[in-house]
């Protein structure tokens, strides 16, 4: 038992280690900050005064002013009774009642004395509830390939977040960066739910330069257009975020395609690679070039969805923006030329050309790393 599990284990605790070490490591590489602050969770106790009224333009979110007391409940503080004045925005609109929880910010000014600020609703137990129904479910639907698929996330997370980010930081070119992390991250992925084998090979070197292909193709033609990583959200508040070694924001449209690809360019080279496989099984005495024939027939079918389904991801986190292009009735030479339209045009383009070309890249690799002699034995 413990031998059919030794590879996700170690996968987890690597992940693991890199999360427990990452932080300390990365410390004198983050950013400084020149605010002293810090976020701790506390409880209105009593209501003050309050003077409300619906916003004129969105009568359900409530503007005005709060004044209330509130106790921390963590920190050095905790138990201490504060005093908040709390103005309501559509902007900042952190609305509380006598006995909420909400996320409490306290700074320290330039005199020293503590300002506290309701900085936030408490929205982590939605997204705790969330996230465990969405691990009881794939844990109890898919078990072991479902707990490989947990794995196979940490993993991720680790990589993106203990790795990749603090590494961009230290100023590494965030280009041969990404395609080795993400090289490693495939290679798990694959191990994880594939097993290795012929099949689970050939998907990950259809994969890899599947993302490979869409994130230069995102950097060739972003230039031509004259974007850069600037332009991605939130691109400009990192030029600001200065360290020792300026991070390379140019190249990072080609890091950030290559994430946003990765999942549905797997998903198109292991379902080539798994056809080439059950196609040589059923039928043993089929060629190579016949087998890639049909493979990227059936390819061609999977292509339609799988644009579909990242042009569309897209274009659901550019909803605001293309109903502030239909509402002032914008003319196609104003908007197709502005930053934020041509950036995720750009960006579905791309994940989609790396889609279109994972197919090919498979059937060749499946082509030429299974042999015939393999193909008559091998089973998953």
């Amino acid at each position: 038992m413990l031998k059919k599990y030794s590879f996700p284990i170690i996968i987890a605790l690597i992940s693991t280690l890199i999360f427990c070490f990452s932080p300390g490591l990365s410390e004198h590489i983050r950013p400084k900050s020149p605010l002293v602050q810090h976020f701790v969770e506390a409880k209105v106790t009593r209501m003050v005064s309050q003077e409300l009224s619906p916003d004129p333009h969105v009568p359900s979110v409530i503007t005005g002013r709060q004044i209330f007391f509130a106790k921390i409940l963590e920190g050095a503080e905790k138990g201490k009774e504060v005093r908040i004045t709390n103005p309501l925005s559509r902007q900042h609109n952190v609305y509380v009642q006598a006995g909420d929880h909400f996320i409490m910010m306290i700074r320290l000014k330039k005199d020293g004395q503590p300002y506290y600020w309701a900085f936030n609703h408490k929205r982590s137990p939605a997204i705790y509830a969330m996230l465990t129904i969405f691990l009881l479910l794939l844990l109890s639907f898919g078990k072991k390939e479902g707990l490989n698929s947990v794995v196979s996330l940490y993993f991720t997370a680790a990589l993106i977040t203990g790795v990749l980010i603090p590494a961009i930081f230290a100023g590494w070119n965030p280009v041969l960066l990404t395609i080795v992390l993400m090289g490693l991250k495939i290679v798990v992925n694959y191990i994880l739910v594939c097993g290795y084998n012929h099949k689970s090979f050939c998907a990950m070197i259809g994969t890899l330069l599947g993302v490979i292909a869409a994130g230069a193709f995102s950097q060739i033609f972003g230039e031509m257009a004259h974007l850069s990583g600037i332009y991605l959200d939130k691109g400009e508040d990192i030029v600001y975020l200065t360290t020792a070694h300026p991070v390379q924001i140019r190249w990072l449209m080609f890091t950030a395609i290559m994430i946003s690809a990765l999942g549905a360019v797997m998903d198109v080279a292991i379902s080539i690679s798994s056809s080439y496989h059950e196609l040589s099984q059923a039928d043993p005495t089929l060629t190579p070039a016949q087998l890639r024939k049909a493979s990227m027939n059936i390819g061609r079918d999977i292509m339609g969805t799988m644009t579909n389904t990242l042009i569309l991801a897209i274009a659901g986190g550019s909803l605001t923006t293309m109903m502030m292009v239909w509402g002032f009735n914008m003319p196609v030479i104003q908007f197709i030329n502005t930053p934020l339209v041509t950036m995720a045009v750009v960006h579905g383009l791309a994940g989609s050309i790396g889609i279109v070309l994972t197919i090919p890249l498979t059937a060749w690799a499946c082509s030429a790393l299974f042999p015939v002699k393999i193909r008559e034995k091998e089973i998953i």
